[in-house]
């Protein structure tokens, strides 16, 4: 089974997922310079199975899970399933892209409306939304970008993450993109420049101070990164594993992936290159990998065992690496 390749109108974000604008390269890396190999955390794998090409929104990867859309744009999920995130709803029908959060998925279907399933403690977008045109998932919370280029968010609010209007974010306006992480948004807003709200524990909401124009925004556990107009990158918030310490080689590069400790971009080359966290191996780029078209980190934080990642590469087929206890780094055989 394949995946289609769709060109985005947005950045669509996973967890943590951007890429730049009218670009057809998505989140997350594949076949630069990492950190040390894995050293424990669970069992580990990497796994690749035939697919088509795929831009941003077309692979996710949530927690303990990762999700895909397929040649006839249908869904397909895969690893842990508790609070139902890897079951496709019946009838879902035809989806232009797919973003993975922490219990729960929600894809963009055909008509441009948003379905989201899984944990249902508040983090699916509200009916009577309409069009869309972009979502993404964080720990417990979901945005979409609406046809009028506004932003709504909902589920979970102990941080002021899905506080848009009026309580947090009262001149934000029409947005370009938007990040969901654990417990904060960003969002690119019309003039280019990049607003962040909620948590702010380790100062990932505190945008720096010269960033200027953002072109995209990739949002982790606690960290923020974001693809400058000079399509070099800046990270900020936690880097207690160096998540945010940008390494010095990476160069310019075309879309970014924050995780939960770890960061993984795919440069002007076409390469990926990941660093911070790597105890499940989720920051080793497999030496094979090649040139990608997509990448896409987990960012949610349930303990050390945690960790993934999944890349669309060059020949059309999916690798993902890292922690593997439900499957989640396990491609399905009909993905071949």
């Amino acid at each position: 089974m394949k995946i289609l390749l769709a060109i985005i109108i947005t950045a669509t974000l996973s967890f943590g997922c951007a890429m730049l604008e009218g670009e057809q390269t998505t989140t997350d890396s594949g076949g630069g310079v990492t950190t040390a190999a894995p050293t424990g955390g669970g069992d580990s794998t990497s796994t690749a199975e035939a697919v088509s090409s795929v831009t941003s929104g077309r692979i996710a990867a949530g927690s303990y899970h990762t999700c895909a859309v397929k040649a006839d744009d249908s869904v397909e999920c895969w690893g842990a399933d508790s609070d139902g995130r890897s079951t496709v709803p019946v009838g879902l029908g035809s989806v232009k892209s797919v973003s993975a959060g922490s219990n729960h998925t929600c894809a963009i279907k055909a008509d441009d409306s948003v379905e989201c399933w899984g944990l249902s403690g508040g983090d699916a977008l509200p009916s009577g939304l309409g069009s869309v045109k972009s979502v993404a998932g964080g720990y417990e919370h979901t945005c979409a970008i609406k046809a009028d280029d506004t932003l709504q968010c909902s589920g979970k609010n102990d941080y002021g993450q899905s506080s848009v209007y009026p309580t947090f974010i009262s001149d934000l306006g029409s947005v370009k993109s938007v990040a969901a992480g654990n417990y904060h948004t960003c969002a690119i807003k019309a003039d280019d420049t990049l607003q962040c709200w909620g948590k702010n524990d380790s100062g990932q909401t505190n945008v720096p101070v010269g960033l200027g124009s953002a072109k995209s925004v990739a949002a982790g556990a606690s960290h923020t990164c974001a693809i400058k107009a000079d399509e070099t990158v800046e990270c900020w918030g936690s880097n207690y594993y160096g998540e945010s310490t940008v390494p010095s080689d990476l160069g310019t590069v075309s879309s970014i992936s924050a995780g939960l400790d770890n960061t993984c971009a795919i440069k002007a080359d076409g390469m990926a290159q990941c660093w911070g966290y790597n105890l499940n191996g989720q920051s080793t780029v497999p030496s094979d990998l090649g040139t990608v078209l997509q990448i896409s980190t987990e960012g949610y934080y349930f303990g050390p065992s945690h960790g993934h990642t999944c890349a669309i590469k060059a020949d059309d087929t999916v690798e993902c690496w890292g922690a593997d206890w439900d499957g989640e780094s396990t491609v399905p055989a009909d993905f071949q």
